[in-house]
């Protein structure tokens, strides 16, 4: 498995422009105010009635969300018609052919899914053989609906087993999506979330810069395999982290309802309940749905909240996170670090409503640090972007200084 580039703070790609889509999942790579598209989703999203519960697509839209994932198993036509209605995008996963020809032009559809975690499941063996299926699947659906975008969800693709498989399913379709979870009672403490730099790194590398490339962020708590749920700070740590190597769509993981309960995931939402009751075994393990308990509610409740602030930030930022990376370079100084080389990562894009610049920085690891950023180029000032963020100190022309808590991200205004 080859090493990656060593890491540096100022991440530098898409200089020459962002790949991201339209609104209906096409490929763009210059930036239009009235057609691109900054996808902010959640996974398994709901409408209608399900077992006694009622779900309806405009919570999401409330939240913040302008995509949703669409759980398969539940009315998808009624669900687009909201999405419709609500100005939601929607991922619909394994369509059939007939489906897909009914909905050819359907202004909600922004991709059409059709494979799911190939290199996790799928052997190395197999993998030629399946590759070549999965070609085949897509050419008969570009050929139903060609200005539809063709998405892949996949793992992280960070061990050794998967690395390859990985690499090769990122070529295969238009967008290329994949989770990555670092938040594990195993890794408890966890030291740092570099695993998410470098799974988003590797996507925008092995694609030559030319594939949008969406990340899944952990919004959930599974107890069997020991994922806790983190908080609203260590999840918009994750977020910014995906975004400043690179990813030009977020969605989390995911709404919680008799879905996720079905496979032991404690979810998001904004009224969750203890447990969802009698409903079918969908994923066929023999096992009960979880239960949760009083304190597992107000986390989930809690993160919700928590994301409909990081939507907001988002959806305030998208205008400039879609456009040309600026080569604008500064370099991050900071005591001892508790194992990462480079524990602060950089992106400059240019900012909004004015011709300066927006430097967004996160903290990847799990300790604070103080640190002096030079910018060697030069500046006039420095200002926090965010109005409850703490403004930078110390700025002499070149440089400035700032305190990151664990895990925290730091956005600023720079004029030069």
């Amino acid at each position: 498995m080859p090493q990656d580039p060593l890491p540096a703070a100022q991440q530098n790609q898409h200089l020459q422009g962002v790949p991201h889509t339209d609104r209906q999942g096409r490929v763009r790579f210059a930036y239009d105010a009235a057609a691109s598209f900054f996808p902010i989703g959640i996974y398994h999203a709901l409408h209608g009635e399900a077992f006694g519960r009622s779900h309806d697509l405009a919570q999401s839209s409330q939240a913040g969300f302008n995509t949703v994932h669409l759980w398969p198993m539940q009315d998808i036509p009624a669900a687009l018609t909201a999405a419709r209605r609500l100005g939601l995008q929607a991922i619909v996963q394994q369509p059939s052919e007939d489906f897909v020809a009914a909905q050819r032009g359907n202004p909600a559809v922004l991709a059409w899914m059709i494979e799911d975690e190939p290199s996790a499941v799928v052997s190395a063996a197999d993998t030629p053989a399946h590759l070549a299926d999965y070609d085949t699947r897509a050419a008969r659906y570009k050929a139903i609906d060609p200005d539809r975008g063709m998405l892949l969800l996949d793992a992280p693709g960070i061990s050794r087993t998967q690395y390859w498989r990985w690499r090769h399913w990122l070529t295969r379709p238009d967008i290329h999506m994949h989770f990555n979870y670092p938040f594990a009672r195993r890794l408890d403490p966890v030291r740092n979330i570099e695993r998410v730099a470098v799974s988003v790194s590797r996507a925008v590398r092995f694609t030559d810069q030319r594939k949008p490339i969406w990340f899944v962020a952990q919004a959930f708590e599974e107890p069997r395999r020991s994922w806790y749920m983190p908080d609203a700070d260590q999840l918009r740590a994750m977020v910014f982290a995906a975004i400043i190597h690179g990813a030009s769509g977020i969605v989390y993981f995911g709404y919680d309802s008799h879905a996720t309960r079905d496979d032991n995931v404690l979810g998001i939402a904004p009224d969750p309940l203890i447990e969802y009751g009698d409903t079918p075994d969908y994923n066929n393990n023999g096992l009960p749905h979880l239960r949760t308990d009083a304190a597992g509610l107000q986390r989930s409740k809690a993160l919700w909240h928590g994301v409909e602030a990081i939507n907001r930030e988002l959806a305030a930022l998208a205008p400039s996170l879609l456009q040309p990376t600026l080569p604008y370079v500064c370099n991050a100084q900071t005591a001892k670090s508790d194992g990462l080389a480079q524990p602060i990562r950089l992106l400059a894009k240019p900012a909004l409503a004015t011709d300066g610049i927006l430097l967004l920085a996160v903290n990847l690891e799990n300790q604070a640090h103080d640190v002096r950023l030079d910018c060697p180029a030069g500046f006039a000032t420095v200002s926090s972007y965010s109005p409850d963020q703490m403004p930078p100190m110390q700025q002499d022309g070149t440089s400035f200084t700032d305190r990151f808590p664990p895990f925290g991200v730091r956005l600023y205004r720079i004029v030069r």
